[in-house]
């Protein structure tokens, strides 16, 4: 038998081992978090949302990238309902994982502790809008209301900011104003002179004398958001408050009318992770990438919504960009949730009240 040394095979697999297992590793550590694919096996994540053409666009510009880069599928159910949240929450039986909420549904989620905290970790939105950055949910998109006005009538006449709106001297017209008392409350108060920067606490006695003075010359105390244009096109009224989609849908269609970006109010819808989700893990890393700047570029594309980084605007296609409200201007107001959640039970009887007398 040779006394010839053998090869220590065992040391040299250990060798390559441990070199494979250093280098995956490092890569892993490289790589952002929603994209490591170990997380992704057997797992899915729920989403609620409202659906409609801002589900469709989500899905393009969200979910189905993610599920391609991660392997973790989107499912999507709609539409969200804060009762039901609550009742699942409760019952530790959530069946969703991320749910998109309205401002003022945030507030009122906050104050029953549905949400988990946004694990900042995983989330980077150090850059976003300061109002998109809840501890408890995200800002993903930002949709404008303002005044819309006819091009074939009136003209030189038509109002662009809230107090021209109630100067009915100067700006004669037939107005019209929604029936809920949220928004209208706030117009009200930048009509009376009220800084955007400081309509928030909403003084309200205030706000109701504001909206007395106007009551006489409003033709159309509006439900339905369609009707704020459509009553528009019909010649039924000259001013309303609606949203730029509106009028750009209305604009398409060869209708003569304009949007004023000179004073809007700004919705922000959110993205927020249920206590209880199920798939929690994944929910995170998915709220990660519709953070992320670049794919909120084309959300915003296909929805005509703004995004919820100031520094994405300039990238947004150019026949789309000029229907996104300029999210730095001192001259918007972005609505406050929280102060809704705390106010809505009182006030919105008080407003149908009103309407009536």
């Amino acid at each position: 038998m040779s006394n010839k040394a053998k090869p220590n095979v065992g040391a040299n697999i250990t060798r390559r081992r441990v070199l494979k297992t250093t280098l995956v590793g490092a890569a892993a550590l490289a790589t952002p978090a929603y994209l490591r694919p170990g997380w992704a096996q057997g797992k899915r994540v729920v989403v609620v949302n409202f659906g409609g053409k801002m589900g469709d666009v989500k899905r393009k510009a969200f979910y189905d990238p993610f599920t391609q880069d991660t392997g973790i599928e989107v499912v999507t159910v709609s539409p969200p309902e804060l009762a039901k949240l609550k009742l699942m929450v409760e019952q530790g039986a959530v069946e969703w994982d991320l749910v998109d909420l309205l401002p003022a549904w945030v507030g009122a989620a906050k104050q029953m502790d549905l949400l988990q905290e946004v694990d900042d970790s995983i989330v980077d939105r150090a850059d976003a809008l300061p109002a998109a950055k809840d501890p408890l949910a995200c800002g993903v998109s930002v949709s404008a209301g303002g005044i819309a006005y006819p091009t074939d009538r009136l003209q030189g006449q038509q109002p662009k900011t809230w107090p021209e709106f109630w100067d009915v001297a100067n700006h004669p017209g037939r107005r019209g104003l929604r029936t809920r008392v949220a928004d209208t409350l706030e117009i009200a108060l930048m009509a009376d002179g009220v800084a955007p920067a400081d309509v928030y606490p909403c003084d309200v006695e205030r706000a109701f004398k504001a909206l007395d003075r106007i009551k006489p010359h409003v033709s159309h105390w509006i439900d339905s958001t369609a009707q704020t244009v459509s009553l528009i096109q019909s010649n039924e009224t000259d001013y309303t408050f609606t949203y730029t989609t509106r009028v750009k849908g209305m604009q398409e269609s060869g209708v003569p009318m304009e949007y004023s970006f000179e004073q809007n109010l700004l919705g922000m819808v959110f993205t927020a992770v249920p206590k209880g989700a199920p798939n929690s893990d994944g929910a995170m890393r998915l709220l990660s990438y519709i953070m992320d700047p670049d794919r909120q570029v084309e959300m915003a594309n296909g929805s005509g919504d703004a995004p919820t980084y100031v520094s994405s605007i300039e990238k947004v296609d150019a026949d789309v960009r000029k229907w996104l409200p300029d999210l730095s201007s001192d001259n918007n107001m972005v609505i406050n949730g929280d102060w809704w959640a705390a106010n809505a039970a009182e006030l919105g009887p008080r407003m149908k009240e009103w309407l009536l007398t």
